[in-house]
């Protein structure tokens, strides 16, 4: 996965965190994805189990972390259904478009560059 290799170049530079939101297309959902198998997680619980499967199925290194069932974290960034931002100084420096067509890990690596020694 691209994010990874990224993420193994600049891991001694930045702080990195994978945070899992909601299905963006739970079988569940009002518009269901035929790659997914899941509903939307109705707890906590059920959220950190899936979001643990999910990043043990892709031998996920990042670290991670789950957002609460308020979408609190999505929400304050406009997250959903995934983005890629960089933070330097509690600031957004960059923020990718809307995934999954905006998940661009090779434009987000290029913020890194330039903003890295």
């Amino acid at each position: 996965m691209r994010l990874q290799e990224v993420y193994a170049k600049y891991r001694d530079k930045a702080d990195f965190w994978w945070v899992y939101v909601r299905e963006a297309h739970p079988k569940d959902g009002p518009r269901p994805a035929s790659h997914v198998e899941l509903e939307q997680p109705t707890s906590f619980e059920r959220r950190l189990e899936v979001a643990t499967t999910c990043s043990g199925e892709i031998s996920l290194a990042i670290p991670q972390v789950v957002d609460d069932m308020a979408d609190t974290a999505a929400r304050a960034y406009n997250a959903l259904p995934d983005r890629l931002f960089v933070l330097r100084g509690g600031k957004v420096v960059y923020r990718g478009e809307r995934g999954p067509r905006g998940f661009k890990v090779d434009e987000m690596e290029q913020a890194l560059a330039r903003l890295l020694p």
